[in-house]
């Protein structure tokens, strides 16, 4: 478990090279388990398709909510690796 955790994380902190005219954001609220007990956390993703067509998951956050400092790291996250 510890080996695909270590790829997800490498996979979602990958430099962005290229150019990715579109992209999508969307947010979602999933129920998880934490501490023995089942708490709500917010998903926010972002899709974008490049210059070839291909569309590709660029970044994925889970947070507490929704709340603009979350959505502001994720934004300067998605920025600052291209």
């Amino acid at each position: 478990c510890k080996d695909i955790d270590e790829r997800v994380n490498a996979f979602l902190k990958r430099p962005l090279a290229g150019d990715w005219p579109y992209l999508w954001l969307d947010a979602t609220y999933l129920k998880v388990r934490e501490g023995g007990r089942i708490v709500s956390v917010a998903a926010i993703i972002a899709v974008a398709v490049n210059t070839d067509g291909k569309r590709e998951i660029v970044g994925l956050h889970i947070g507490p909510s929704e709340a603009e400092p979350f959505w502001t790291s994720f934004l300067r996250d998605l920025v600052r690796r291209g």
